[in-house]
């Protein structure tokens, strides 16, 4: 009897210690609404970081700490928005959190950088102003002297005609007041841009645009790297949306100006943000491999799986087709480059996109 007590009250007590186990995993997980909020201010923590990092090097300011980090945080936003996706939602509050920790502080930093550069800005137009200055006082003082040097020569108190070195002394005049001025022209005379745009490529391995990846095995590794060069003016909010077609599936278009070009009206699988100071350039390394089956009559390959990084990607309706022509099953791996519009707070396709042929008929 003593025994069945036992065993009742340590059924009952294993009952409790899981019931707690379960309220407690319960209260530590997260609903798709609070992850789809956590992502929504977490977004517009990034554009405050910006806005402020883009005021700082407007000022004058070496932004490339600042971008730096934001692309730091760009890299996990961008994995927090895959988590949100897969309904992982615990991850990406996790991966918020980390971006938030990231980012605190940015602001001030941007701030102070701002006013440092804003504060040598000052001095510098001191500088020009007084170098201008001093330029014409020397121009001026030449021309006072010279007029001295003849009205002495008229009154017979110099034997020496001035005339016969004018041409030497007035080059001495304005060499000296050239050299006085060459500072504060160096910052003045700048060749004035005339276009502004984005370059967006892709190089191979080993940093060359030879050996690209094309036939490509089933969970094999291939490295490239993905690059954008700025020179629009300003620091920049790119996001780069990857997509993957077969050969029926829309293409972004090609050719006409870039502000008419359209993007792919296929869903982005996943989004690399780049924030690029003016004149600078930002490359990453992506390392991609596709999980792939073929049916039994050897007429399509189903897609299934992507892994971008250290980011795995499903693709359960994505299917090529036999091309009897080429002999081969080919999808084209793009990628899409989108830009911040601070006026509109919104991202606008930028014209361009880079992308792989590859061909998946080794294991198929």
């Amino acid at each position: 009897m003593i025994k069945i007590k036992q065993i009742f009250v340590a059924i009952i007590t294993l009952l409790i210690v899981l019931s707690s186990f379960t309220q407690i995993s319960k209260a530590y997980a997260y609903s798709k609404e609070e992850a789809e909020e956590a992502i929504t201010e977490t977004h517009q923590i990034i554009i405050d970081c910006y806005k402020a990092a883009l005021e700082a090097e407007k000022a004058g300011a070496n932004i490339t700490e600042l971008t730096k980090i934001l692309n730091e945080v760009g890299d996990s936003f961008s994995r927090a928005l895959l988590a949100l996706k897969n309904g992982d939602y615990d991850l990406a509050l996790q991966l918020t959190n980390k971006c938030n920790t990231k980012l605190g502080g940015f602001i001030d930093k941007a701030e102070i950088m701002r006013n440092k550069a804003s504060e040598e800005q000052y001095w510098n137009l001191v500088f020009i102003i007084c170098t201008g200055v001093s330029a014409v006082l020397v121009i001026c003082i030449g021309f006072v002297v010279w007029n001295l040097l003849k009205r002495r020569y008229s009154n017979g108190k110099m034997k020496v005609n001035p005339k016969d070195y004018q041409v030497l002394f007035l080059t001495a005049i304005f060499v000296s007041a050239l050299i006085l001025a060459s500072p504060a022209l160096s910052r003045i005379l700048v060749y004035p841009r005339t276009e502004f745009f984005t370059e967006l490529w892709i190089l191979d391995s080993n940093h060359k645009a030879e050996n690209y990846p094309f036939n490509i095995s089933q969970n094999q590794n291939y490295s490239i790297y993905l690059g954008i060069a700025n020179h629009l003016g300003h620091c920049a909010y790119y996001m780069v949306q990857v997509k993957f077609r077969n050969e029926t599936q829309p293409a972004p278009t090609s050719f006409g100006p870039i502000e008419e070009r359209l993007p792919s009206s296929l869903p982005a699988l996943y989004n690399f943000t780049f924030f690029v100071a003016d004149e600078q350039v930002e490359e990453h390394p992506l390392t991609f491999s596709i999980n792939y089956v073929s049916n039994e009559e050897l007429t399509r390959v189903n897609i299934q799986s992507m892994k971008l990084n250290d980011a795995t990607i499903s693709l359960p309706n994505y299917v090529i087709g036999w091309n009897s022509t080429r002999k081969g099953f080919y999808g084209f791996l793009f990628f899409e480059l989108w830009l911040y519009d601070k006026n509109i707070e919104s991202f606008k396709y930028h014209g361009r996109f880079v992308g792989l042929w590859l061909n998946m008929t080794l294991s198929a």
